[in-house]
């Protein structure tokens, strides 16, 4: 075996278990999981944007479609990954183990300023969107105007805010409201296109035909990506997966084809209610509440607030996912000695890891105080892409470094043109993004790049530690058995 082969066998190795977890969820949890993280903000306010971008309701169709199988082929390959691997962590996991820490460093730092704490700012600004309307007010009327902040973008500020001090209660308090809401997300879009295809009050034209486009094809894959994002929700639950051989693969892809379907149902479903000429909207919070628009004409005043009152809902739910599920990431890097160790610090009654939860809370909120909808998307688009492509591509190295043990795992089918088609897709959209917004596109290089600065500073400065003592204590772990105390 080789020094390289020897390498990546140990990194694989290292954290075989992971003491404390339980491995109790089923095919339906996991799967609910995946659903619920991808169905939030992304569908209920990127339409207007791919839409306008395209030019056309059937292209505008066929970009959502790539979009899917794009997530279908990312969701094979983390299938394996996740079998071969199955520890909690996701991206995270999987890229610290084949690539070395300053990778992983760097997934946990995407993880932290484009993962969760952009899309946060994202989804409470499609929140404050929703209700404003609802509340026949504008969410864009200035509150400060000499520092551009609008009542919209203070709103979502303060929802994040207010509901990263709820989290800091515990994960139970957490559980109930999440349980609470996450069962309105499918409800919503089930009942809407049901009933909206029912009214008969929409025209079919408005899927074909087509006004002038603003941007192109390959551009819309950016936002429409983000809308997928949440398709590997899953993998980072693989500790707690019961049977993960069979849990995971069936979550990974069974929830990214439901929501493909359900995405394809939905935008369908909005060309249908709305003539060509009503996508060229005036301005940016008209785009966002597109729900709320295809809604008033299809069930009218009453119809709309009710349906605007569910999609509000829906992005809230979102948006307490994210800040729940967040700060579990970093509390792990510190665990890890790869993130200061304040952020490993839980609450001593709620035992949450509370400074982990509210500098998320303060990042996110920073973002939503610039109300920059548009651009907040195609920066978190193209950030995950590189990452996702990242993992991605670790399939190749796993397979031919790895040594097979008797643990059955998930096998990607198509293998290894299922990766590839994957890769070349996101190299495409990615450059393209480059070419065409170079400032979100390139701030979402500048990120991963100033993250590897920091890694190396961090390391010099004696911030981070080497995961010496980190990679020791999992062996010793691994061999016996025991729990850390």
């Amino acid at each position: 075996m080789s020094e390289k082969e020897a390498t990546v066998n140990e990194q694989l190795a290292v954290g075989a278990a992971s003491p404390g977890l339980h491995r109790v969820l089923g095919v339906w949890a996991a799967t609910a999981f995946v659903v619920t993280n991808m169905v939030g903000t992304g569908i209920f306010t990127v339409p207007a944007f791919v839409r306008s971008a395209t030019g056309n309701g059937l292209a505008a169709l066929a970009v959502w479609a790539v979009g899917g199988g794009l997530s279908l082929c990312g969701a094979l390959c983390y299938a394996e990954l996740a079998t071969r691997m199955p520890e909690a962590g996701g991206e995270y996991y999987y890229v610290t183990r084949t690539y070395g820490r300053l990778w992983g460093f760097l997934s946990g730092w995407i993880s932290f300023f484009v993962g969760f704490s952009a899309p946060l700012a994202i989804a409470s600004l499609g929140a404050a969107a929703y209700s404003f309307t609802l509340l026949g007010l504008d969410p864009g009327a200035p509150l400060i105007g000499q520092l551009g902040i609008s009542q919209g973008a203070a709103s979502a500020a303060i929802l994040v805010l207010v509901l990263a001090l709820f989290h800091s209660l515990g994960v139970r308090p957490s559980g109930r409201l999440q349980t609470a809401i996450a069962a309105l997300v499918i409800g919503a879009i089930v009942v809407f296109v049901i009933a909206g295809l029912s009214t008969g009050r929409g025209d079919w034209r408005g899927v074909t035909e087509g006004s002038e486009a603003t941007n192109n094809w390959w551009l819309a894959l950016i936002p429409v990506s983000f809308a997928y994002s949440g398709w590997n929700a899953a993998a980072y639950l693989a500790g707690e997966a019961g049977e993960p051989h069979r849990t995971l693969p069936r979550a990974l892809i069974g929830g990214t084809l439901a929501v493909t379907i359900l995405y394809l149902a939905l935008n369908l479903l909005f060309f249908y209610a709305l003539p060509s000429t009503s996508w060229d909207l005036a301005n940016e919070s008209q785009k966002i509440t597109i729900g709320e628009i295809a809604a008033k004409h299809l069930f009218g005043p009453g119809g709309a607030q009710i349906v605007s009152t569910i999609i509000t809902l829906a992005i809230i739910g979102s948006v307490s996912a994210m800040t729940v599920v967040g700060p579990r990431v970093y509390y792990a890097m510190a665990r890890d000695g790869l993130a200061p160790a304040i952020f490993s610090r839980l609450g001593r009654r709620s035992g949450a890891p509370i400074v982990a939860i509210l500098v998320q809370a303060i990042l996110s909120a920073t973002l939503a105080l610039t109300n920059a909808f548009q651009f907040l998307l195609n920066y978190v688009g193209s950030a995950l892409l590189l990452f996702a492509g990242l993992t991605v591509a670790a399939v190749y190295l796993v397979r031919r470094h790895s040594v097979t043990g008797t643990t059955p795992f998930f096998r990607v089918p198509g293998y290894p043109v299922t990766p590839a088609i994957f890769l070349i897709l996101v190299t495409v959209v990615w450059f393209n993004g480059l070419y065409r917004e170079p400032l979100p596109t390139g701030a979402a290089l500048a990120t991963i790049l100033f993250g590897a600065v920091i890694y190396y500073v961090g390391h010099a400065r004696g911030w981070l530690s080497d995961g010496s003592a980190v990679a020791d204590k999992q062996k010793e772990t691994s061999k016996t058995g025991d729990e850390p105390q």
